[in-house]
């Protein structure tokens, strides 16, 4: 038997379609800084930690968000898997930073070999990340 999600309040969906213009309006911005600037200087203007030099491992331990955080993660998870220009890890990471920037978001980049070359980013919030799949990656400060 599967578990049915309760239906969404009215108030629930005018803050999620709310949380989901504000990712739109982000990612629209992202997606054209990221097309004239450095990755580094997008970090900088969105609020968000570069970490690209760092060798310590990935954080192994999942990060608990604020209860008044969960619609704006959602609505852009929600918005990015469905962007045109493509729902990169990148893009999810950077417009979530953004949303999530009063928690000083670090945003890491890893790589592993899986017969071609698999590159990831995800954040980490005080030492833990909210992508688990982040311990398969070597950092590239490791390269």
């Amino acid at each position: 038997m599967t578990a049915v999600a309760p239906p969404m309040t009215f108030r629930r969906r005018v803050r999620f379609t709310f949380e989901l213009t504000r990712a739109v309006w982000w990612l629209t911005r992202i997606e054209l800084a990221l097309r004239r600037r450095t990755l580094p200087d997008v970090c900088a203007k969105l609020g968000i930690e570069c970490d690209l030099r760092s060798a310590d491992p990935p954080a192994t331990d999942q990060v608990v968000l604020p209860r008044r955080t969960r619609t704006a993660v959602l609505a852009c998870a929600y918005a990015v898997a469905r962007w045109p220009m493509g729902g990169t890890c990148l893009r999810r990471c950077l417009v979530m930073g953004r949303r999530l920037r009063t928690l000083d978001p670090v945003l890491r980049i890893g790589v592993r070999r899986e017969g071609e070359l698999v590159v990831h980013s995800w954040l980490e919030i005080g030492g833990r990340t909210l992508d688990t799949t982040s311990a398969q990656y070597a950092t590239l400060g490791n390269l």
